[in-house]
């Protein structure tokens, strides 16, 4: 599980929000996880119809300080990527990019699913 970070449930909500809708899915798979963390009605809404920009690579890094929370965050940013059954372009370029800011060598799925 993931802290409820500002920066990083920004961050998931940006990913929901890539290909330009936010899948029935997706928007289930976050509200989940919004539940988990505790947040009120108003902050999930806010979440959910966030339209700005990604948090900068420096922003991420902070709120992933270690190994385990970037593990963990990508776990959560796959999980939502895939939940509608269809990983897109934009999705998989912007966890191409996390892993990036995360100084993780991936290029294929299978990169990414051996690190896990």
């Amino acid at each position: 599980m993931i802290a409820a970070n500002p920066v990083l449930l920004q961050t998931l909500a940006h990913l929901a929000w890539c290909d330009g809708l936010l899948m029935e899915e997706e928007e289930a798979f976050l509200r989940g996880l919004f539940h988990q963390l505790n947040l009120d009605v108003d902050e999930q809404l806010a979440l959910l119809n966030f339209q700005g920009p990604p948090p900068r690579d420096q922003d991420l890094l902070v709120a992933c300080p270690d190994p385990g929370a970037r593990r963990s965050f990508l776990r959560i940013a796959v999980d939502l990527a895939w939940c509608d059954a269809e990983l897109s372009d934009p999705e998989w370029d912007l966890i191409k990019g996390y892993c990036q800011t995360f100084g993780m060598r991936i290029h294929t799925w299978n990169d990414l699913k051996n690190w896990f």
